[in-house]
């Protein structure tokens, strides 16, 4: 006889045979194979209860872990047994930059294998720090990085016209601000462009060293030419051109009359021809005093000065 369709055929298992209700092959196989642990048809495999129960405690532990927020400690532990851990860290070359912002610009937190250490980004992110000028990243096996630096050398100081100092290299770019007392006795740039033009001053007074002492302040005028700021007040203007001759011409007077002594506000050098004297506000009033005077005293005896 044949089946009508929607009845089954009992051959010692029942199967649906309508398509509908069959169910998918892997499933079928997982029922079956469950379905023979549980009655005892299929024999449980060797050591299949050493193996759940170690599952069963990694799963604990791990949960522990999590919980726990130790996860950093495990990994660590984790690279120390396996070799290549980061132990130690080696740094040379740096005076003004500290260990801590070497470490932080690093940021090794995470990085607990010199494997996973990029050599070239972790430079890249040293010289980002304002005294690195270059740096070395090493790794020596199996567990030094060796990191070294070289740093930028302050060459004069550059104020701003709001008033902030910033350290500048002989070529002109800027360190940072002003951040250590020692610092202040570099010299001192003014006006705009002046940091470009601060290599100028080791040879501007070369040969007079006295004058050089006495200079409190460079200012860079128009970006062609450089005034002299002394430390009793006077300023010297020097030429765009033929600064030399200028200061030869200076240095007689000096030598001849004290110039630099006298109550005077500015000598102008710009001039090849002649020197122009302006003397401070005391010296005009005394000036005008003694004018008057004179011409009072030439007025009482009738002749006109």
């Amino acid at each position: 006889m044949k089946a009508k369709k929607g009845d089954t055929v009992d051959h010692g298992r029942s199967e649906p045979v309508g398509r509908g209700g069959v169910l998918p092959r892997p499933v079928r196989r997982v029922v079956r194979v469950s379905t023979g642990l549980l009655t005892g048809r299929t024999p449980v495999p060797r050591h299949a209860g050493s193996l759940a129960a170690l599952v069963f405690f990694v799963a604990v532990g791990a949960n522990a872990i999590a919980v726990a927020d130790k996860g950093d400690l495990v990994r660590r532990a984790a690279f120390q047994l396996a070799g290549f851990a980061v132990e130690d860290i080696e740094i040379s070359g740096n005076q003004e930059t500290s260990e801590i912002a070497i470490l932080q610009s690093l940021g090794l937190e995470g990085a607990y294998s010199l494997r996973g250490i990029d050599v070239q980004l972790a430079r890249g992110q040293l010289l980002n720090l304002p005294w690195v000028a270059e740096a070395d990243v090493r790794k020596i096996y199996p567990s030094t990085l060796k990191i070294t630096l070289t740093e930028r050398e302050p060459y004069a100081l550059w104020q701003q016209e709001d008033g902030r100092t910033l350290m500048i290299e002989q070529n002109g770019n800027v360190i940072g601000p002003l951040s250590a007392p020692k610092f202040r006795r570099l010299p001192l740039v003014l006006g705009q462009g002046g940091n470009f033009a601060a290599a100028e001053i080791g040879d501007l007074l070369e040969g007079w060293p006295a004058l050089s002492d006495r200079v409190r302040a460079y200012k860079r005028v128009d970006g062609r030419r450089w005034d002299l700021y002394l430390d009793n007040g006077m300023i010297v203007k020097l030429p765009q051109k033929q600064t030399e001759a200028a200061l030869v011409r200076l240095r007689g007077l000096e030598e001849s009359r004290s110039i630099l002594e006298r109550e005077i506000a500015a000598v102008d050098l710009r001039l090849d021809d002649r020197i122009a004297i302006q003397l401070t506000a005391e010296a005009m009033e005394k000036r005008q005093a003694a004018t008057e005077a004179l011409e009072k005293t030439f007025k009482n005896k009738g002749r006109r000065l």
